[in-house]
């Protein structure tokens, strides 16, 4: 089973149905990536199952992230405020962090994987593991050796760009992004099963229209900054659409932030200020 969605009853109950109709026992379960609508109900299932529990192998450095909402939410509001967002915003972002009950608790795989690396699916089939890193940092996307089929998990979606967090200047992850959906562009597959939405006829061609849609989004943040040096959420509120709800509001600027140090590690803008108001200014390359 790959990927087992959020720990509800509801959720559960019809995992159960749907493995007494098959007549089948759950003896691997593999985790796309430490995503809760994705990973929630590993838990419950492996102790209910007994099944191994396979994720990346960098899985488990990024659990306490997973399980403490708190280290999130402090992380992303010195970053917010730190460029430009307003007050109100940050308070929220320290307030509004409620763990919901079907959250689940991220427990460490039995079974890491690297990239490259097969999971035996009985026989001589298996599923070829592709690392690629970017709209989560433990990311894989899997290639069955029988069929050529290719699930993307959340790399490659039919409808939208996948969400590219920022956390912290350390890290380039739309660069990694970048150079992962390039890796399923050569890879030249076609069917392709996404973990959100219907499958995917021509999965190589939708990886190369996901890639068009970030270059495009790098050069209108450089456009933006024609005028002069500005704030990350300056930049934000001119990228998107306006009127957007907290929720999106939080994606949003860390998508912005992604892309913005993108493009500052390319050399194209640099950072001025302070750490207590950060802007960004175009370098002219």
């Amino acid at each position: 089973m790959l990927d087992c969605g959020v720990e509800s009853e509801a959720g559960l109950a019809s995992i159960r149905t749907g493995l007494a109709t098959i007549g089948g026992n759950l003896t691997t379960l593999i985790g796309s990536h430490l995503h809760v609508d994705h990973v929630a109900a590993a838990g419950a299932l492996i102790e209910e199952t007994g099944a191994r529990w396979v994720m990346h192998e960098t899985t488990s450095d990024e659990i306490p992230r997973y399980n403490d909402w708190t280290l999130r939410a402090t992380g992303l509001a010195l970053a917010a405020g730190a460029h430009g967002a307003p007050t109100e915003f940050t308070e929220a972002l320290l307030t509004d962090w409620e763990r919901p009950p079907w959250y689940g608790i991220a427990v460490n795989p039995s079974d890491a994987v690297a990239d490259d690396d097969r999971i035996s699916l009985g026989g001589d089939r298996y599923l070829k593991v592709l690392y690629t890193p970017g709209h989560q940092i433990n990311h894989i996307c899997l290639v069955d050796s029988r069929t050529d089929l290719l699930f993307s998990g959340d790399h490659v979606l039919p409808r939208i760009s996948p969400f590219v967090p920022y956390t912290g200047p350390e890290s380039d992850h739309l660069g990694d992004y970048l150079a992962s959906i390039d890796r399923i562009v050569r890879l030249e597959t076609s069917r392709t099963h996404p973990a959100h939405g219907t499958e995917i006829e021509r999965g190589s061609e939708r990886a190369h229209q996901i890639s068009l849609h970030h270059d495009r989004r790098l050069e209108d943040m450089i456009d933006h900054l024609t005028a002069g040096p500005d704030t990350a959420w300056h930049v934000m509120e001119k990228t998107f659409r306006p009127n957007l709800s907290f929720l999106q509001q939080r994606l949003a600027i860390q998508e912005t932030l992604a892309h913005l140090e993108h493009l500052r590690r390319k050399g194209r803008l640099r950072l001025i200020g302070d750490p207590s108001n950060w802007q960004y200014e175009r370098t002219g390359r």
